[in-house]
């Protein structure tokens, strides 16, 4: 499997494009105790401010700034009634 780094060029693209794309790859974080990695086997893709049931709908936020910025960045939420007992 090819290992290497995303560039933010990858990102740069319609959500729609670079959706399918993620499927499979392999997040990695280096950490002291070692390196953390996570295939990702689940997107989900919304068209910012155009898409109702995006977080970027009705503008820019403290929480959701990101999605505003420069590709190649994430914006990760906690999904309510989600817990460790029901993962």
């Amino acid at each position: 499997m090819d290992r290497t780094p995303l560039t933010r060029d990858f990102f740069d693209r319609p959500v729609l494009d670079v959706a399918p794309d993620l499927l499979g790859r392999v997040l990695v974080r280096t950490t002291d105790e070692g390196p953390i990695e996570l295939r990702l086997t689940e997107v989900e893709a919304y068209a910012g401010e155009i898409d109702p049931g995006s977080h970027a709908f009705r503008g820019p936020t403290p929480r959701n700034s990101v999605m505003f910025g420069p590709p190649g960045h994430s914006y990760v939420y906690f999904t309510y009634g989600m817990s460790r007992r029901s993962a």
